[in-house]
Formats: C-alpha cells, sequence, structure tokens
C-alpha cells in the first residue's frame, strides 16, 4: 500500500475514533521524504495525539512539520503550524510556571523561608531565565502568524489561522491566570474552591492590571475563534466551521461559561450531522455530558502530567 493509501486510511480511522490505529499508520509516514506525505502525516498527528500528556511530541513534530514546509514553500500550512507551535510551548511555559511556583511555595506561606533546598534555588534561577527564551519565541511566532492571516485572501486558510491564534490566546489566558496569582497559603485555598472558580470569583484574587491583561487575553481568543467561524462560513467549510464551534464551547467551558458552550455545542451539532461527522459528534456528546455536569468532575491535568509530584 503507498503512503498515500495509509494516510487515507489512517484519515478514515481518525473519522471512526480509532485513533491509536491511526497513530501507529502516521508515524513512519511522519518520516518519509516525500514532503507532502510527510506534512499530510504530521498534520494528522497533531489531532490524534493528546494535546496535555504529549506536548513534547506534539511540539517535535510541528517543528519537523514547519522545516517540511518552509522548502516546498507551503505558506499557508506554515502559518498553520506556526500557531499551533505557539500553543504547545505555552503549553510549556505553564509547566515551568506551575514549577517556579511550586519552588517559591515555602517563601510565600512562610516568609521567614525562602528556598529549602540549594538545589531548589538553583533550579528556579534556571527556569526564570529558561522563561525568557520561552516567552520571547511565542510572541515573535505570534506576530509573524496574525500578519500572515491578516495579509491572505484564501477563506480556508484564514479560518485554519485564525483558530489557531484563537488556541494561542486561550493558553496564553490559561498560564497568566496562574502566573499572575501571587501565593499564600490563604489565597491559595481560596482560588481552589470549585464554586470560587464556578462563578469566575478568583478574578478578585488578582491586581488590577493583571485582570485586564487576563481579560484581554480571553478577549482575543474568542475574537479569533469568532472570526475563524465567519471565515469558514464564507468558504462554505461546513466541517471545519462545526470544528471550530466545538473547539470555541471547549473554551467557554474550560471557563465555567457553561450557559455560552451549550448554545455553541448545539450549533456545532446540526452542522455535525449534516455533515455525518461521527468522530466530532461523540466529542460534542461527551462535552455535553461535561457541561451539564457543570465541571465537577473534571480531568485531572496536573497528576497526568506529573505536576503533582514533589
Amino acid at each position: 500500500m503507498s503512503e498515500r493509501d495509509e494516510i487515507k486510511k489512517a484519515h478514515l480511522l481518525i473519522s471512526q475514533g480509532k485513533e491509536g490505529e491511526a497513530e501507529k499508520i502516521l508515524w513512519p509516514i511522519s518520516a518519509s521524504k516525500e514532503p507532502m506525505n510527510k506534512i499530510d502525516a504530521i498534520l494528522a498527528l497533531l489531532v490524534v495525539l493528546d494535546h496535555i500528556t504529549e506536548n513534547d511530541k506534539l511540539l517535535e513534530v510541528t517543528n519537523a512539520g514547519i522545516e517540511a514546509t518552509e522548502k516546498i514553500n507551503r505558506k499557508d500550512v506554515l502559518a498553520f503550524l506556526m500557531g499551533k507551535k505557539c500553543m504547545f510551548l505555552l503549553t510549556n511555559l505553564s509547566t515551568m510556571i506551575h514549577r517556579e511556583k511550586n519552588l517559591m511555595l515555602s517563601a510565600n506561606v512562610f516568609k521567614w523561608i525562602e528556598f529549602s533546598l540549594e538545589r531548589d534555588k538553583k533550579e528556579y534561577d534556571l527556569i526564570k531565565e529558561a522563561r525568557k527564551g520561552v516567552e520571547k519565541d511565542v510572541e515573535e511566532l505570534a506576530s509573524k502568524v496574525i500578519g500572515m492571516a491578516e495579509a491572505a485572501t484564501d477563506h480556508y486558510f484564514r479560518g485554519a489561522i485564525y483558530s489557531s491564534i484563537g488556541d494561542y490566546y486561550s493558553s496564553k489566558y490559561l498560564a497568566n491566570q496562574l502566573d499572575f496569582m501571587k501565593g499564600g497559603k490563604t489565597r491559595s485555598r481560596i482560588a481552589n474552591l470549585f464554586f470560587v472558580r464556578r462563578w469566575n470569583l478568583d478574578k478578585l484574587l488578582y491586581d488590577k492590571g493583571s485582570r485586564k491583561k487576563l481579560k484581554e487575553s480571553w478577549k482575543r481568543c474568542v475574537l479569533y475563534f469568532e472570526k475563524s467561524i465567519a471565515e469558514y462560513k464564507a468558504g462554505g467549510k461546513t466541517s471545519e466551521e462545526a470544528h471550530t464551534i466545538y473547539n470555541l464551547a471547549v473554551k467557554y467551558k474550560i471557563t465555567y461559561s457553561f450557559g455560552k458552550a451549550k448554545k455553541l455545542l448545539s450549533k456545532a451539532k446540526i452542522l455535525a450531522e449534516a455533515q455525518k461527522e461521527e468522530r466530532l459528534l461523540k466529542r460534542i456528546a461527551l462535552l455535553e455530558k461535561e457541561v451539564a455536569d457543570k465541571n465537577k468532575h473534571m480531568r485531572n491535568y496536573v497528576e497526568e502530567m506529573g505536576l503533582d509530584m514533589p
């Protein structure tokens, strides 16, 4: 079977919800010497890999995709991959911030302690320095991607890039929530209470400047997703429109805006049914249950990523 046929088979498996089987097919092709086969396999891997526990793999294949795409001058795919890289870099940044906060926990709770161990101080200093490089890379990439999107005229291209930018600002919003929170035993406990987060009262635990930055990131996240939806609709890309509406619903769900998430899921469901998008319909059904549950049984990302370890 040719690589093109293998890729088609992988796409079919993905549509059937058999991501594990598809992944086994895609990894060998992601190292192909044929540029378009390599890129198509990488784009499919971005769908099947877990965006929480496999961020390093996602970043690795995205970098490989960017390198391959630059060689054949596909600006549309390049901009899309650059947008994804922004999001994956921000996930790495969030991990750094989480570790940095943990290292400073003693100092925040007990004012007379700075670092319990010398190695903790060294690790803290290394993270502070590494963060500067990651933050610079992310800002430069995001600026380039936004410029490429605004200069384009193709509806599909603009829709894909705007969606990536929306993901970027969503990740930035979540990373900044962690970064701007000033520690302290009492404040940390209050911030983690379910009803504090459920009613978005945790915003009161940030200073005025931090609240403004958080609000701006969230506003841009919604703006670019809405732009993406509009572009896909204008280009008659119903399937992509449905997926983007679903993705925006996810963003509203994780920020506890369950009413807005529910309305978006209804719209996505109608479009997905019209296109017979079985995989998307399964994801919509699952998210509908989570929205109805109102995040009382959330996926434990911290534990999955090993961030709960000392």
